[in-house]
């Protein structure tokens, strides 16, 4: 879908429409993004999910131009609002975009990495992803091999004395939904 969406941002900016261009990078990129929390098994029915869900990737591979990838995206989602960019600026996201989901097919072809929660950040950004209630927050320093994937083989979340028990059937659901 995001591939698709990129294309029709490439033929909207060329009748000169820079907003339907705008909106289908972000489009692109959004459904790129979303196809990733669906495999996981996040949340990723909202414009602050998808954003999470980019965000979490920088983190999880380490990669700090997933941060601005996103953001110019973003912009482009303002910018169909606002129509403050010139089509040069249009055209130069459209083209971060497809990097962007380049790189966003890699990862969805590939296992989550090993992730442990950092900080508060981590906390809110993972409960949030996991679609747990705003006061229950997986510990710092809790670890999962996964990526804190709900869908994957490994369980989803690491076991730990400290896990939180809505965590805990998380990964318990996903255990049995495993079971032959």
């Amino acid at each position: 879908m995001g591939r698709r969406f990129l294309e029709q941002a490439g033929i909207e900016l060329d009748k000169g429409d820079r907003l339907q261009a705008s909106e289908k990078v972000w489009g692109a990129v959004a459904h790129s993004l979303k196809a990733i929390g669906i495999q996981r098994g996040w949340v990723h029915n909202s414009h602050a999910n998808v954003i999470a869900i980019g965000e979490h990737l920088a983190r999880e591979f380490e990669r700090d131009d997933f941060y601005d990838y996103v953001d110019t995206a973003d912009s482009m989602h303002v910018n169909f609002y606002e129509n403050v960019r010139e089509e040069d600026g249009v055209r130069r996201a459209l083209n971060r975009a497809a990097i962007f989901i380049a790189e966003l097919d890699k990862v969805r072809a590939s296992l989550p990495m090993p992730y442990t929660i950092r900080d508060v950040t981590d906390q809110r950004r993972v409960g949030c992803l996991l679609g747990l209630p705003r006061e229950e927050r997986i510990p710092i320093g809790q670890r999962s091999e996964v990526g804190f994937s709900k869908t994957h083989s490994k369980g989803g979340l690491t076991t730990s004395p400290r896990l939180g028990s809505r965590c805990t059937a998380i990964s318990a659901a996903v255990e049995l939904s495993r079971a032959p």
